[in-house]
């Protein structure tokens, strides 16, 4: 009995001892769970910023039944063949320029070209265009998806007097782009899909113009 008594204070402190390393052991891995928890959280607190572009044109359809019918220069119909005439239209409309004192629209701007040597069959002669008004200038037709950096392509809309009409779809489709989200993806109204946006690297052209 009085061996017991006297390991009465010795098993104490052995047992304290023990109880000291689990509490130090469960307040170490709570921290290592908070650290985790804020890796994990911490980042989507962050949201990439992007950039919107003033370019917000109205989106025409080149198989609209108002146009779509309508013959072009080389004899395909606006539904067949119209989407780069139709991407322009889209740009018109958007700055408020007129064609032959109507609102712009697909069909009232191809009955101008037309008339106008804006055809090479049924291919737009891109530089016709400014002769709608002096407030249009042709910058330029670019071939090749990297001959306008995707930067650039970025600040003509930012700028927003730029109408960006891009060759997409293997070179068998023209759009116009209206938007980027801050880096390579383009929004776009395309006349003839339903598609919404484009990648800098799927785009083989484009055609440029100014419009004040």
């Amino acid at each position: 009995m009085l061996i017991y008594q006297r390991n009465v204070p010795n098993l104490i402190f052995f047992l304290g001892g023990y109880y000291l390393m689990f509490k130090k052991m469960l307040t170490s891995i709570a921290l290592s769970a908070a650290v985790m928890t804020a890796a994990v959280v911490t980042p989507a607190l962050v949201a990439p910023q992007t950039a919107e572009a003033a370019f917000n044109a109205p989106l025409f359809r080149q198989y609209d039944a108002a146009w779509g019918s309508n013959l072009m220069g080389g004899g395909d119909t606006l539904t067949q063949s119209g989407c780069t005439v139709t991407s322009v239209a889209m740009a018109l409309k958007h700055k408020g320029i007129t064609v032959s004192g109507s609102a712009a629209d697909p069909g009232k701007l191809n009955t101008w070209l037309k008339a106008n040597g804006g055809y090479s069959g049924n291919l737009l002669v891109w530089g016709a265009v400014p002769k709608l008004s002096s407030k249009i200038s042709f910058q330029g037709r670019y071939t090749g998806g990297t001959s306008v950096t995707a930067a650039n392509l970025r600040s003509y809309l930012d700028a927003g007097n730029k109408a960006v009409i891009a060759q997409v779809r293997s070179g068998s489709h023209w759009v116009l782009l209206t938007g980027h989200n801050g880096g390579t993806t383009f929004y776009a109204n395309d006349p003839g899909y339903s598609t919404t946006s484009y990648t800098y690297s799927t785009m083989t052209g484009y055609g440029i113009y100014t419009i004040n």
